[in-house]
């Protein structure tokens, strides 16, 4: 690969800020590294934040109805591109105009199936279905995402992790020797152990979530309940956007009020990292799991499912996996294996060495070679049809 060809990369998100969440944080990272490169990276966004060597493209578009912010969002894209003109573009299945498409979400349909079943009740399970296969938004993005696969063939596909992989071939009928498998890198400099592990009796667990449903929540509450019924002292920050009120009814039933800190999002993740002792992250559907990762490279052990595209980074050095995040029995055993600070102390360097093979700038090496790969694929095309139209006249 030819080290010194410089592109004009564009990249699409809607808020280009890495405190706003996992996808956000990856994104800034990922352009960040190319511009230091020396790409020309140009990042199409509606809310962003101005960075040294990187130009920020505002687009314009609608806030409600999201289906119609959605949309807004892709036409608009269309509309600026034309104007930039970037070398090559990658899509997030949120564009319709790409060359290469890395999906962040997962296989939508399979997000579906899995969203209907974090609920606990049959009735809700029920309705939540009906919404979803009416929900003009959801139809879009099933749309958008069917765009993107149906050019598999000419375009380059990305899956976050070998579950998404597999899904899309599963789901799609894709040959898996079509699909690119690059994993998410964490910035492990940033994260990384505490010098001191946290004081105190209690094993303080960390949960992190911007869905707290989906991720597991309901679950984990359950299992803490089981493990302080036990007699072990334990207690749970929750961190992210999610909202408190639907999880009280069960906070209360299980009586930890006082074992729970609901601390929103923070602009200083790692700190909280470095304050815990375990990570768990019970999740329905996670098509990779940066916040896993980020806990592992933080000197974390995890406790996770076979759900979380991270998981095949967990193995029993590190942590826990769970078939299910319903398997409350399961749960609640891995979380008093993990109360033994013996235990936690060995998986926490383990963790931190997996980690360490999942760096943000190997991630930015693969991404900008699938790149190059396609800029020179193009540019052979171009000079192509150029020497064609030149033996025509």
């Amino acid at each position: 690969m030819d080290s010194d060809t410089k592109m004009k990369i564009g990249l699409a998100i809607y808020n280009f800020d890495p405190k706003k969440g996992g996808a956000e944080r990856y994104t800034y990272d990922l352009a960040v590294r190319l511009a230091a490169k020396g790409h020309d990276v140009c990042v199409f966004c509606v809310n962003g934040i101005e960075t040294k060597g990187i130009t920020v493209v505002p687009l314009k578009t609608y806030r409600y109805p999201r289906w119609f912010r959605n949309l807004s969002f892709a036409l608009a894209h269309r509309h600026a591109v034309r104007k930039v003109r970037p070398d090559v573009i990658l899509g997030y299945g949120n564009v319709l105009d790409f060359d290469v498409y890395q999906s962040h979400g997962g296989v939508h349909s399979i997000w579906m199936q899995r969203e209907i079943a974090s609920y606990e009740k049959r009735a809700w399970r029920l309705i939540k279905k009906i919404l979803l296969q009416y929900n003009i938004n959801q139809i879009i993005q099933r749309k958008m995402e069917e765009h993107a696969i149906a050019a598999y063939r000419s375009k380059r596909i990305i899956a976050v992790s070998d579950m998404v992989r597999d899904h899309f071939s599963s789901h799609y009928g894709m040959d898996k020797q079509h699909i690119d498998v690059v994993y998410n890198g964490v910035d492990i400099e940033r994260f990384r152990p505490a010098t001191v592990s946290p004081k105190g009796p209690a094993t303080k667990i960390l949960f992190c979530a911007g869905n707290f449903r989906l991720k597991g929540l309901g679950p984990l509450l359950q299992a803490m309940g089981n493990v302080v019924r036990q007699g072990e002292k334990v207690h749970l920050t929750v961190m992210g956007r999610g909202k408190k009120e639907p999880f009280k009814a069960l906070i209360d039933r299980e009586q930890l009020g006082d074992l729970i800190n609901f601390i929103g999002e923070h602009s200083a993740p790692e700190e909280i990292y470095r304050q815990a002792h375990i990570f768990i992250n019970p999740t329905y559907y996670d098509s990779y799991s940066l916040t896993t990762v980020e806990a592992m490279a933080s000197g974390l052990p995890v406790i996770t499912t076979n759900w979380a595209g991270a998981s095949c980074f967990v193995g029993h050095e590190e942590g826990y996996i769970i078939d299910e995040p319903d398997n409350i029995g399961a749960l609640t055993d891995a979380i008093i294996a993990l109360t033994d600070p013996a235990r936690r102390k060995v998986m926490s360097e383990n963790a931190r060495k997996k980690a360490e093979l999942l760096t943000i700038e190997k991630n930015a090496d693969q991404i900008e070679n699938i790149l190059l790969e396609v800029f020179q694929q193009k540019e052979r095309e171009r000079l192509y049809n150029m020497s064609g139209s030149s033996q025509n006249k």
